[in-house]
């Protein structure tokens, strides 16, 4: 089971919980709402963020078919360097003919919807359609997949004609 909880929730409930007696239970629990509180380190964000990116990028690759190697340069399917400008998933050749998408990650504890949404537009080539993808504790740890409203219609109705 997930909780969500804001901060002030937190320490609401952190106070309560150190008002009980001592106990192994009581002290776990603590601890962990301790470390939820403090802020999470640069690097270890941006760990997460990349590690979120290998993630589409394997997602990808058991879509088109086509293999995801990191360490590759010759590999079709790579996800972009931290703090690089551009989409976070470089697709080319085949990858990019099966997945023609630009491809934003963001992997936070804070939405910025509309300006992730900026992000994911200006890294597209014009005509080019883009995928957001976000993973955050706020959606109960759900994986999410945002685009754009023609994108979905012009997916739901192949996908409605296929069944055809």
């Amino acid at each position: 089971m997930t909780l969500n909880v804001n901060t002030k929730e937190k320490i609401l409930l952190l106070e309560a919980l150190k008002a009980l007696p001592e106990s192994k239970e009581r002290n776990s629990l603590a601890k962990k709402i301790e470390k939820s509180l403090k802020p999470i380190q640069k690097r270890s964000a941006k760990a997460k963020g990349h590690e979120w990116q290998k993630e589409i990028c394997e997602m990808i690759s058991r879509i088109t078919n086509i293999p995801f190697n990191q360490a590759d340069d010759t590999s079709e399917i790579k996800s972009r360097e931290a703090s690089l400008n551009g989409v976070d998933v470089i697709l080319t050749g085949e990858a990019r003919k099966k997945f023609p998408y630009a491809v934003e990650c963001k992997n936070s504890e804070a939405i910025s919807l509309p300006d992730w949404v900026r992000q994911a537009e200006s890294n597209s080539e014009t005509g080019e359609d883009w995928l957001l993808f976000i993973k955050s504790s706020l959606f109960a740890k759900k994986k999410i997949a945002v685009l754009p409203l023609p994108l979905f219609e012009h997916l739901a109705a192949k996908a409605a004609h296929s069944s055809e």
